[in-house]
């Protein structure tokens, strides 16, 4: 059973009044493409072009919207961890963070991330009940700094998982060498003409542009029709209007000039919606993560993708600007992703161990925060019975005054609740007596096992070797 509906901020005659507001603004203001080739697909779709600026009508607005689909498959390695993303799926699915710079734990504190760290996490998110999908950058490996680091990084994202896979961006020559390695690992030089494999998530340059790499990355993977996400990152006041509703609709227009592009570049491909603007720090200008206007801005988002265009949702859900793992940590992660997770989203990143403002992931609360998302998760599900008739025959068996702890069905069902991964819900002796470890420190152990526990890498050594002579041939005739 789940529950009766999702949270809803916006009435449908304001979501009407924002796509009218987006529609204007794209006919009229226009979005600016810095790709020759992006202009030239939308001339020779009828679209008026003024120098970079692209000028888009309803009626092909209206078109991508029915074009790109309200539900995919993605695929994966493992045919079992493949997933429904969009109006078949069930639950929430979580994928890795991308961008954070620092790695931070209770041994050795915060520091530059590291290729080991980068791995570490790889195989977190592959061990995790939490993670759906695999992939990106969730630090910044700052030991690697040759010309063909997307090769190495990308090598190691193909070592370490067998779930569906979330790629980089970068040039159309780069994604396509990736792609070949895509096909290497799944045994077949055709996987990306019939499957849905790996996505990707780029952003326009607010307001209102695409610069080169996020429109290379687009040509690359729409091509191929492999998912796409456009994630507007607008700073209200800063990079869109300072009035929340005011960056909802410039998040909305950049948002469907990449629907737009997509599906002219490869009608069908799959398309997800991806609101991540925020409130920023007035006083400095900075990016902030903890407030929660920022969420009501991204549910608009939500909204409109699910109400008015039918596409799949994604949002950045599990964020803190708190610089170690606290009481704001706590409250800010819970807030950011239950009201992502009641409004319906389909999909969510920035969740695995994120710290101020995605600067720093931690590998403890990389741990806190999977029950986090547990907990989140068993909210939105809504409330199940165990009993066809809720149980009403057993009610009147035990009459008054009775006990229920030695009934069949108590002693049936009582492993089914759900159960905390890392909080403490044992008495205080039984905590005192276990060591009396506070949070982190469980974390700390719990991280080190499950590395400790985990394979050298999941796929087998033919594929790696030949992986490993892909890459080497690419270096040398670069």
């Amino acid at each position: 059973m789940s529950i009766a509906s999702n949270f809803r901020l916006l009435k449908t005659e304001t979501l009407s009044k924002i796509h009218e507001a987006s529609l204007d603004i794209l006919a009229n203001t226009g979005v600016v493409f810095q790709s020759k080739e992006c202009l030239d697909i939308f001339k020779n779709h009828g679209a008026k072009v003024d120098g970079q600026i692209v000028f888009i009508p309803e009626e092909m607005v209206d078109k991508a919207v029915k074009s790109s689909p309200d539900c995919f498959k993605w695929e994966a390695l493992n045919c079992d961890r493949s997933i429904n993303v969009g109006t078949k799926q069930e639950g929430i699915h979580v994928s890795m963070n991308n961008g954070p710079i620092y790695i931070q734990d209770l041994d050795k504190g915060r520091r530059p991330g590291t290729m080991e760290d980068l791995i570490n996490l790889y195989k977190l998110g592959q061990q995790s009940k939490m993670c759906s999908i695999v992939g990106q950058i969730p630090v910044e490996p700052s030991d690697v700094k040759n010309p063909h680091r997307y090769l190495d990084i990308f090598k190691q994202l193909l070592h370490h998982t067998d779930k569906p896979l979330f790629g980089y961006v970068g040039t159309q020559k780069e994604i396509n060498q990736m792609f070949d390695m895509v096909k290497i690992y799944m045994g077949d030089s055709d996987c990306l003409t019939n499957k849905h494999l790996i996505g990707v998530s780029l952003n326009p340059l607010s307001p209102l542009q695409y610069d080169k790499t996020p429109c290379e990355t687009m040509l690359a993977y729409a091509k191929h029709g492999q998912p796409i996400m456009a994630l507007t990152c607008a700073m209200s006041g800063v990079t869109a209007p300072i009035d929340p509703m005011g960056t909802v609709v410039l998040q909305n227009v950049e948002i469907l000039a990449g629907l737009v592009l997509s599906q002219l570049i490869n009608e069908g491909t799959p398309f997800i919606y991806s609101p991540a603007s925020a409130i920023p720090n007035m006083r400095t200008a900075s990016y902030i993560t903890g407030s929660p206007v920022s969420n009501h801005i991204n549910i608009a988002g939500i909204q409109l993708a699910t109400e008015l265009y039918g596409l799949p949702t994604r949002c950045m859900a599990g964020l803190t600007d708190s610089k170690t793992i606290d009481c704001q940590a706590g409250f800010e992660t819970m807030q950011n992703y239950l009201m992502l997770a009641m409004s319906g989203v389909n999909v969510v990143n920035e969740c695995f161990g994120i710290l101020d403002a995605i600067m720093t992931v931690s590998y403890e609360k990389f741990i806190i925060d999977e029950e986090i998302m547990s907990r989140s998760a068993f909210v939105v599900k809504g409330i199940d019975s165990f009993e066809d008739d809720f149980s009403k025959n057993i009610i009147k068996e035990v009459g008054h005054g009775g006990s229920y702890l030695m009934h069949p069905s108590t002693l049936k069902y009582c492993r089914s609740f759900w159960e905390p991964l890392v909080s403490e819900n044992k008495s205080f002796d039984e905590w005192e007596k276990n060591g009396s470890l506070d949070i982190k420190q469980k974390a700390n152990k719990m991280f080190k096992q499950i590395l400790e526990n985990s394979p050298d890498m999941i796929i087998d050594k033919a594929v790696s070797m030949d992986l490993e002579k892909y890459v080497k041939r690419v270096k040398k005739n670069s």
